[in-house]
């Protein structure tokens, strides 16, 4: 039996539950809190993340790997595993390679070697495809009855659970490859023979059919989704949920996170964040009607290891759903002063004169959404004549939330704000669909161009084409609309790039170090294509195809340029004052040294002030932690601290006053 046809099977006692929701939220607390929980209960379990930025193995303080590491448990038995996709998908490739090969040979005019070179080469994103394959594979490696799954932030966990389909697309096209083979042979011979070929794409076909049943069937697969109790929580659960129920995913239950305590005594900072965070867990009620939502409170510190994990499991699990985190008054809050403005000019500090890119990233839920927004609205202040662009890069975009107003893909002024400041959404699925239909234009025009006397039949060569144009991998839609940044702050000689300085906002740590690594990847391929292309020029030409890779090519290089130049470009670290920030701030520092992106500053947000006796506890910790900090003044970090605000700051004008809070850590 084939590899895929054994996958396709079924295994009747598994149950899988699934822990989404925006970056931030808690996904890999709670879903680590349920797997202890379960197991403690006796249960047998497998906990698996398939986040890029894994941080499962910080909440379980014990380091993990791509092998099941199995955990002590008093009863039950439990595993844990932080997936690595590009091994998964170099297995499931050794596994089909020869087949792929005979497939591609037959379909089309590739000859051996250019068909392993376009093998040697990884599509962007094809790997995170691989994630759901890989994840039943790890589950049926073991006797266990539940898989509990700490998933990515939003966007690219819809694009994994995508994965069946995508499987029988692959089949698809597979299948227009080999199609071109059985008229041959059947033309030659009168008749056709299915073989290996043919398996391999029956069997991918059947994979997809049975991982779709798998995730549809609500007896074996439920999804959690995780908020936090705020308006663009809200939002993002909103369009989650119903992206999960258009796909037949079932979502058994939602979950608000980090639910405030009424304070004991007067807090500014608690009775805000009480009052905003009842407006907020009211709106989800009515936004999701069929749902009891659970409460969970907010933790002093973070549950880490086994006993703080199952205290919050057993939470999770219980039969009460937190609504009493909801009662009690709220003492009067004591009037507060407002802040003094900081002492030093940071924007300066981060976008000097001559800096073209400045990007913010970090962990999922530090906000670094808010403080790209709080830093481009300081640098227009600063200097109302430069033109500066506010671009999101992020999937599930919050950009519009954070400024208080519409922001779409279009570039639009900023309302109460300079005027040469504009904001803009990059939508990453119209910006590779225009592509695409340049490319499919491209490839027309190419085959209309063969003679009667070719050696190929252009039929099935053409439909090959246009299947693997339309078979985009995740993230190579990221590259092309991130590839907008050569267009706001790059020119041809003799014009004047349309912005000085780009600020963007990026996808939470793990997609945003992929997304800085696909101009470098991208090129590979470029390279490759437009190598095939002049070898086969003498058959199908060269035409708009290889000029359109030609500039495509100076934009992947100009890009790569830009991102390693320290005197253009500054990457800006948000994180906050707590283990699973710090630890995946750490290693996100680490990624960028390797790619040879400079890290211009890092901002320590939401760092709790003053105030109740709960507030001075959590004060004092974070305190530690920060002492504790290295100091970087010989790399050139700028070291920012910003306190944590309740509400959050919403709209031009709080984000203003936000920004006035900001202060140097010396």
């Amino acid at each position: 039996m084939s590899p895929s046809r054994a996958a396709a099977q079924p295994v009747p006692a598994q149950r899988f539950r699934f822990f989404g929701g925006k970056g931030g939220v808690g996904k890999t607390t709670c879903a680590a809190a349920a797997a202890v929980a379960a197991a403690a209960s006796g249960g047998r379990v497998l906990l698996v993340s398939t986040d890029p930025a894994h941080s499962l193995g910080d909440a379980l303080s014990v380091p993990l790997s791509a092998r099941p590491q199995h955990l002590p448990t008093r009863r039950g038995a439990l595993a844990a595993v932080e997936l690595a996709a590009d091994r998964a998908l170099a297995r499931w490739l050794r596994a089909r390679l020869p087949a792929l090969r005979t497939i591609a040979a037959r379909g089309t005019y590739l000859d051996q070697d250019d068909i392993d070179e376009l093998m040697r080469l990884a599509l962007p994103g094809v790997d995170e495809l691989m994630g759901l394959v890989e994840l039943l594979r790890l589950a049926r490696s073991g006797p266990w009855e539940e898989v509990v799954v700490d998933t990515a932030p939003t966007g690219h966990t819809l694009r994994l659970l995508a994965m069946p389909e995508t499987l029988r697309r692959v089949a698809g096209v597979l299948d227009d490859m080999q199609a071109k083979h059985r008229f041959l042979a059947h033309s030659l011979s009168g008749a056709y023979e299915a073989d290996a070929a043919d398996a391999v794409i029956e069997d991918l076909d059947a994979e997809g059919q049975g991982l779709a049943a798998l995730l549809s069937d609500p007896n074996r697969t439920g999804f959690v989704w995780i908020m936090l109790p705020e308006p663009m929580a809200i939002e993002e659960a909103r369009d989650g949920v119903r992206a999960l129920g258009e796909n037949n995913l079932p979502v058994a239950e939602i979950v608000v996170n980090r639910v405030t305590p009424p304070p004991r005594q007067p807090c500014a900072l608690c009775a805000g964040r009480v009052l905003a965070e009842r407006a907020a867990i009211a709106a989800a009620r009515a936004a999701f009607p069929g749902f009891a939502l659970r409460l969970l409170p907010a933790q002093e510190r973070e549950p880490r290891g086994q006993p703080a994990l199952l205290r919050l499991g057993r939470a999770l699990s219980g039969r009460g759903l937190g609504q009493e985190l909801l009662a009690g008054r709220i003492p009067k809050p004591p009037v507060v002063r407002a802040h003094p403005r900081a002492a030093v000019d940071w924007p300066s500090l981060l976008g000097p004169p001559g800096l073209r890119l400045l990007a913010f990233g970090g962990k999922g839920g530090v906000g670094k959404t808010t403080c790209a927004a709080t830093t481009a609205l300081a640098l227009a202040a600063r200097d109302p004549s430069r033109r500066i662009l506010l671009l999101s890069a992020d999937p599930a975009h919050s950009l519009g939330d954070v400024l208080g107003a519409e922001v779409g893909d279009a570039e639009r002024p900023v309302p109460h704000a300079p005027p040469r400041l504009r904001a803009r959404e990059l939508d990453a699925d119209r910006a590779f669909a225009e592509r695409r239909q340049r490319y499919r234009a491209a490839v027309d025009e190419l085959f209309d161009g063969f003679t009667g006397g070719s050696r190929f039949d252009a039929v099935y060569d053409r439909q090959v084409v246009q299947d693997l144009i339309d078979l985009a991998p995740p993230g190579l839609d990221e590259l092309f609309a991130v590839l907008s940044l050569t267009d706001a702050l790059l020119a041809p000689p003799g014009r004047r790039p349309r912005y000085q300085t780009v600020v963007l906002d990026t996808a939470p740590t793990g997609h945003a170090v992929r997304l800085l690594k696909l101009p470098e990847a991208a090129l590979d391929w470029v390279h490759a294509l437009l190598s095939i292309l002049l070898k086969y020029r003498r058959v199908v030409g060269l035409g708009e195809l290889a000029e359109d890779l030609v500039g495509l090519a100076r934009e992947l290089r100009a890009l790569g340029q830009l991102l390693r130049d320290k005197r253009r470009t500054r990457f800006v670290v948000v994180t906050r004052p707590a283990e699973l920030p710090g630890a995946e701030t750490a290693r996100l520092v680490s990624a960028l040294g390797r790619l040879h992106i400079p890290v211009g500053a890092v901002v320590y947000n939401a760092v709790t002030p003053p105030g109740c006796a709960r507030c001075l506890r959590i004060r004092a910790a974070e305190q530690q932690k920060l002492a504790r900090l290295p100091r970087r003044r010989g790399a050139g970090w700028v070291m920012l601290q910003a306190p944590a605000r309740a509400p959050p700051p919403r709209g031009a004008a709080a984000l203003r006053r936000f920004g006035g809070t900001w202060s140097i850590r010396t």
